[in-house]
């Protein structure tokens, strides 16, 4: 539908009057907030100075009353950041304990996986069991790695390799591609070549699609003198690989702990 310029002027006036006014307005809005900016830094000056003024007129015993609550502060703070890295360290540490354990565990019904390729974790599950349970649950062997059946969808997938992460790159482009042109955008296109819409690597990597996992393995370094149903036990330290890249590794084994 024409602007009210363009029902006036015609399309090209019209269009150049419009964008004319535009740039008015918006110098007018970029002059209003920077004397927006300028009352702020004046109010931080008044600030500073009203700080300065309170300092020149304390005491010798006030200076230094006020240096040794600013000492204090800065040292509690430096208590307080220093003990949160020991707990971060000790955190680190036992969950490194965790994981090791965990190599050697048996996996059971329920137990959570990870993904590289996943921003959420999962489940490897055992719909029907193999006979063999411990404390009540289902353990696993290395068979149980069919997608949907025991490798419950990670839900969303950031790999490059996925069709689905393929197409919402694209789906991007084209939208890109698609979008009206504001009247410089044609001007410009007088004078330069028309923009690539390929998908490029850095777009696609941060484009994310539906997890549909894509296993065509058992998985990797089960317990061989361990069998359950005629295969191997299923471990913590065990590794699957999804086909769009992903590398699925345990996270807890499924028994109570």
């Amino acid at each position: 539908m024409a602007s009210e310029n363009e029902e006036q002027y015609g399309t090209i006036a019209g269009t150049a009057k419009t964008e004319v006014e535009k740039g008015v307005k918006d110098t007018v809005e970029s002059a209003s907030q920077m004397a927006t900016m300028a009352k702020n830094v004046g109010g931080y000056l008044n600030r500073d100075i009203k700080k300065a003024g309170d300092w020149l007129n304390m005491t010798p015993q006030e200076h230094a009353a006020e240096k040794e609550r600013k000492k204090q502060e800065a040292d509690e703070a430096q208590a307080a950041e220093d003990q949160k890295k020991d707990d971060e360290k000790k955190a680190a540490e036992v969950e490194a304990a965790r994981m090791e354990e965990l190599k050697k565990s048996y996996i059971l019904h329920t137990a959570v996986i990870i993904c590289s390729c996943a921003i959420h974790e999962s489940y490897v599950v055992l719909p029907i069991s193999h006979g063999e349970l411990i404390h009540g649950n289902y353990q696993l062997n290395v068979g149980d790695s069919k997608p949907e059946i025991n490798i419950r969808s990670f839900g969303i997938c950031n790999s490059p390799k996925n069709p689905a992460v393929q197409e919402a790159a694209k789906e991007i482009m084209k939208n890109i591609k698609e979008r009206p042109k504001s009247f410089m955008d044609k001007v410009m296109d007088l004078f330069s070549k028309e923009p690539s819409y390929e998908v490029s690597d850095d777009l696609l990597s941060k484009c994310v699609g539906k997890c549909i996992p894509q296993i065509f393995t058992e998985w990797i370094d089960g317990k061989e003198d361990v069998l359950v149903d005629g295969k191997p036990s299923l471990l913590g330290k065990c590794t699957l690989e999804c086909s769009y890249g992903g590398h699925i590794t345990l996270y807890t084994s499924g028994q109570m702990e």
